[in-house]
């Protein structure tokens, strides 16, 4: 049968922006590709459609290219307008938005005779998997048909607290999310906040409140209180020679635990009769911490600089993610996942100062704790929350409430349409921790069964729970070059290689 489209990429943030540069830039033709995205903008996404100046990229420019073979071709951009753009400098996400989109443009405008590509601005509502492909149904009334579909989905909004919201969820006091366009609006220059969660996103909305003005005393809470650690200051003392080797010992050594581990699960099984009896695996999160522990001490201890160790640990955490039992995935995201984050996912130095002086000055002021629900007052919004560690519970009354608590996980909870549509028809499974899709290694979806599709893939954050690090661009434009592969080998079209060129700002 011949489809109208070969590829069609539904999202174009980040994943469905870089995928697609990658299928136009690497195959012959004829190919054609069609990227389904229901804002104005290419390649922004949540992440890169802030206009604002304050919102920095929380990765150093020299790691932030598009191409995995190229990784100064964002730096090399940024130069072609600024000459005097460190590698270790954190630039605006807006302007990292533009550069997908000029990424785009320009594979576009270099793609093989025959190898097309088609923008459709308008929202995906079903699919169907017709045996021989799919066909999409968009809000728009129109439909699309294809060989191969991608959900490039990117991030979900917050969830709301699952709490007596007592109205407040209803009112004009309640922001879901500080990325919903006018989020802020209505928020009076001396009203008191409370921002729920203190991680990027929350440092981000302080970021904007004071952009706007803001006075008032702002709350920020989360279970522990913890905030994102700030990246190492540009041109601050190097690290010692022992560092490259200190970082080598700790990956040897998780490793050796991941080895061994393998090694007491092969000589068990073989010992075990042939009764069906299940595999399992030795490996547990507090053995590899140890580890990780003992070699970051003695990395710090010779004046190193804990950072590079974190750092260190990116090409072993997927593996080591993957090797976890089911039991001991749940243990870290219960007790570890914030700990890890606030250390591995770090803010630009600028911002962390700004920051600080939120700080000193009481603007900012930092709980840990539950909230327990809230109370729609005249005027105001009570929140009733538990601190952590005490049994009594106490009452904040502020004047707004917003949800900066990340993504949510849950696809049976989410708004979209075509995911709720997949599932049902038993074209799509959640994970097994429900923190996104269940997929293959090549990121095909899997079906209720357990069965990858021929015709479903995703890339990035829907991966998270069968991949853990699969957010961050260094993450997201290797799966976007492996996808790429595949498909094109799926669809019996040769890959092409070719060194990228530096692309012109826009």
């Amino acid at each position: 049968m011949n489809f109208p489209q070969d590829v069609i990429i539904i999202g174009a943030g980040a994943s469905g922006t870089l995928l697609a540069a990658c299928l136009l830039r690497g195959a012959r033709s004829p190919l054609r590709v069609t990227l389904v995205e229901k804002g104005e903008r290419i390649g922004r996404g949540v992440a890169y459609s802030t206009t604002s100046a304050r919102h920095l990229l929380n990765v150093p420019a020299g790691r932030m290219s598009a191409w995995v073979e190229d990784p100064e071709h964002f730096l090399r951009w940024l130069r072609a307008e600024a000459p005097d753009t460190l590698a270790s400098a954190f630039a605006e996400r807006r302007r990292y938005g533009q550069y997908l989109e000029a990424v785009l443009k320009e594979a576009a405008q270099k793609a093989a005779s025959g190898v097309l590509l088609e923008t459709v601005h308008d929202e995906v509502t079903a699919a169907v998997d017709t045996g021989n492909g799919v066909k999409l149904s968009l809000a728009s009334g129109a439909t699309l048909e294809g060989r191969g579909v991608v959900l490039a989905l990117g991030n979900a909004l917050p969830a709301d607290l699952r709490v007596p919201d007592g109205g407040l969820y209803a009112s004009a006091r309640h922001h879901r999310s500080p990325w919903a366009p006018g989020a802020l609006e209505g928020i009076g220059p001396e009203e008191e906040v409370l921002l729920i969660g203190t991680g990027l996103t929350m440092v981000d909305t302080v970021l904007s409140l004071g952009e706007r003005g803001h006075r008032g005393r702002v709350h920020a809470l989360s279970r522990h209180g913890l905030l994102p650690h700030a990246h190492r200051v540009s041109g601050a003392k190097a690290p010692p020679a022992a560092e490259p080797l200190r970082i080598r010992e700790l990956l040897r050594s998780v490793r050796r635990e991941m080895d061994r581990c393998r090694d007491a699960e092969t000589a068990t099984q073989a010992a075990v009769p042939q009764d069906g009896a299940a595999p399992f695996s030795t490996l547990r999160i507090r053995d590899v911490l140890r580890a990780m522990r003992q070699e970051v001490d003695a990395q710090v201890a010779e004046g190193a600089d804990w950072r590079a160790a974190v750092d260190a640990l990116r090409p072993v955490t997927t593996p080591l993610w993957q090797r976890l039992p089911y039991a001991e995935r749940q243990r870290f995201l219960r007790h570890l996942r914030t700990h890890w984050e606030v250390h591995r996912h770090r803010m630009a130095p600028e911002i962390h100062e700004t920051l600080e002086g939120w700080l000193r000055d009481g603007r900012l002021l930092l709980h840990s704790g539950r909230v327990l629900g809230f109370d729609l007052a005249p005027g105001a919004v009570t929140v009733r929350l538990r601190p952590r560690g005490q049994r009594e519970a106490q009452v904040l009354r502020v004047d707004h409430v917003i949800n900066c608590t990340g993504p949510e996980s849950s696809l049976s909870s989410r708004s979209q349409p075509l995911l709720r549509g997949l599932l049902e028809a038993g074209l799509a499974r959640s994970d097994s921790l429900g923190m996104g899709l269940a997929t293959a290694g090549d990121g095909a979806v899997l079906d209720s069964k357990g069965r990858p599709s021929s015709h479903f893939f995703t890339l990035g954050p829907p991966r998270r729970g069968d991949l853990w690090e699969t957010t961050a661009v260094p993450e997201i434009r290797t799966q976007a070059r492996d996808l790429a592969d595949h498909l094109l080998r799926h669809l019996g079209l040769a890959r092409v290689a070719s060194a990228p060129s530096p692309v012109a700002p826009s």
